[in-house]
């Protein structure tokens, strides 16, 4: 034990993707793994980012399924595949995930966890086997930290994905009438390991993804995950680029801009007023998107007033 001084150091980002069937946490896996492969490595071409990318199938061989089919401007491509069959124990999953490590890839999508949880030859299953009862969790306890150690502790990204159900909560009101209550989304896996992860997103039926845990600040609204996540991830992670403080400085710099160009012109004065309606009067709480567009406006504005009086010029 000793004091050091905190650093900030290149990590590799434990990802995990939750939502239901048919939400596209597939996809959106590999679409992220994509944007990653291009900020790691952008002297390679597709190819090579494609096969720089692992992925463990415990879903029937459906990943394959996007191969040859474009999405988010880019063709996915033949990335590089173990078709992990039950039992889905934590040694077959780390046997599949080292196969893949040995074969250089540098983004790992496990997909998905939720077998190891509730598959055959998954925790659930082995405490069954070992009796059911609540001493026998203890038992399984060693499966359980090999597989947080192989999602959460790698020296390579993880991409982890995980079904979700509806949650149900059976409550009885004051008049003792039995009442059924969704309480949320619920993934299939220990209570609370969603949390180990440095970013962790629910999908929902309509693809957007909303950020549940998100160490790099990034994340904030709700969004299709794509190409620009992984671009944005490795920023961060990598190259040590702290965006959220550049996003700051742009927005900065933007609202200067705006105050900047509409000072003592009330034809823009009165313009902004009409936005502000929409965004809210503070421009230091607009989005940076927000800022652009107006400032856009205003602009567009001003010159064709200034076309229209060129001695306003």
């Amino acid at each position: 034990m000793k004091v050091v001084v905190a650093q900030r150091a290149q990590i590799k980002v434990p990802i995990l993707l939750m939502g239901a069937s048919g939400s596209g946490k597939t996809l959106s896996a590999l679409l992220i793994a994509k944007g990653m492969l291009e900020k790691m490595q952008p002297d390679d071409d597709d190819a090579k980012h494609w096969g720089a990318i692992g992925l463990i199938d415990t879903e029937h061989q459906r990943s394959s399924l996007y191969v040859n089919t474009e999405h988010d401007g880019v063709t996915i491509g033949s990335f590089t595949k173990v078709d992990l069959e039950p039992p889905f124990t934590a040694d077959r999953y780390q046997e599949a995930f080292t196969l893949l490590k040995q074969a250089g890839c540098r983004v790992v999508i496990i997909d998905s966890t939720s077998s190891a949880w509730s598959g055959v030859g998954g925790i659930l299953a082995k405490v069954d086997e070992y009796g059911g009862q609540l001493g026998d969790w203890k038992k399984v306890g060693p499966d359980q930290q090999k597989l947080l150690q192989l999602l959460t502790g790698s020296d390579v990204h993880v991409i982890a994905t995980a079904r979700s159900k509806q949650g149900i909560e059976v409550t009885r009101t004051e008049t003792g009438k039995v009442q059924v209550e969704k309480v949320g989304l619920k993934p299939e896996m220990k209570d609370g390991t969603e949390y180990e992860f440095a970013i962790t997103w629910q999908i929902y039926q309509d693809h957007i993804a909303q950020a549940m845990k998100d160490n790099s600040s990034l994340f904030k609204t709700p969004q299709v995950l794509n190409r620009e996540v992984g671009h944005k991830i490795i920023a961060w992670a990598e190259l040590g680029v702290d965006l959220a403080a550049q996003e700051h400085e742009r927005r900065v710099k933007a609202n200067e801009a705006i105050v900047k160009l509409t000072l003592g012109n009330q034809p823009l004065l009165d313009a902004l007023a009409q936005i502000q309606m929409q965004y809210g009067q503070q421009l230091s709480a607009w989005t940076l998107d927000q800022l652009t567009y107006t400032y856009k406006y205003l602009r567009a504005i001003q010159k064709a007033a200034q076309a229209n009086n060129p001695q306003e010029a």
